[in-house]
């Protein structure tokens, strides 16, 4: 009786703690996946609120960009205009010497010159049309070509990425972050070299642009990021691009950003 009372015990003693092993197991599943919920649904929020940042950054970049235009149209465009309106005026009017007119005849000229120069600046920032006839290789040397004629700067470029086989957007994206990191190395970094290489490996381009200015802690670019990086960092990723960045103040600075063939 004795033995039975004792088997009875033993196997009551084994269910119950096959029991217990088996709610415990339950119970750590339950709370493993919850973690994992947890996690999945922080990290779609992280996501959201990266996506969330990359638009709001896209909106202020837009509207600087749509101020800068305006800024332009009103500077440059409309007092050359109104200009040519006075220089007119002046040409039709009775009092006007005969001598005058051919000073002012001149002028006018001159200043339409001017107004003919700067819509052509301003179409360019919109979309460069040298870019769309014979691509960004074009496109580039005639940007690095026209700041290289300034004397304040130095400009090379190295590539062997065949650009006409990027489609009309990819190249565009690439021309405005060359564009928004040389304006951002002259009137930031003070720099008086900039170089641009541009390499491949198989589908994998990258860009290597590194310049002499004055650098800053890599550390702190989050505090010191304005719109302008802001504006590359965007088109980086529209292009699904990675970069990488490395300066050190009184060292210049270098980003290398990749792409890849459309």
């Amino acid at each position: 009786m004795t033995n039975h009372n004792e088997f009875l015990f033993a196997i009551t003693t084994t269910i119950i703690f096959l029991v217990l092993v088996c709610v415990s197991i339950v119970v750590f599943v339950i709370q493993s996946r919850k973690k994992i919920f947890n996690k999945e649904i922080e990290k779609k929020d992280l996501q959201i609120q990266f996506q969330n940042e990359i638009l709001e950054r896209a909106i202020l970049v837009q509207e600087e960009e749509r101020k800068r235009i305006a800024q332009d149209l009103h500077d440059d465009i409309s007092s050359k205009l109104i200009a040519i309106s006075l220089n007119l005026h002046l040409l039709k009017s009775d009092k006007t010497k005969e001598e005058d007119k051919i000073e002012i005849i001149n002028s006018i000229s001159e200043i339409n010159k001017k107004t003919i120069d700067t819509s052509r600046k301003i179409a360019h920032n919109l979309f460069p049309p040298v870019l769309e006839k014979f691509g960004l290789k074009a496109a580039l040397d005639e940007l690095i070509n026209d700041y290289n004629k300034t004397k304040e700067v130095h400009i090379t470029i190295y590539t062997e990425v065949l650009f006409k086989d990027f489609g009309t957007n990819l190249q565009l994206q690439i021309f405005r972050i060359i564009q928004e990191l040389i304006n951002n190395s002259i009137k930031h970094g003070k720099a008086s070299k900039i170089e641009l290489n541009f390499k491949t490996n198989n589908t994998i381009n990258t860009c290597i642009y590194s310049d002499n200015g004055v650098g800053f802690n890599c550390k702190e670019l989050n505090k010191t990021k304005g719109l302008g990086f802001s504006n590359v960092e965007n088109r980086i990723q529209n292009i699904k691009g990675d970069y990488s960045i490395n300066s050190e103040i009184g060292k210049g600075f270098q980003i290398k950003f990749t792409f890849k063939d459309e």
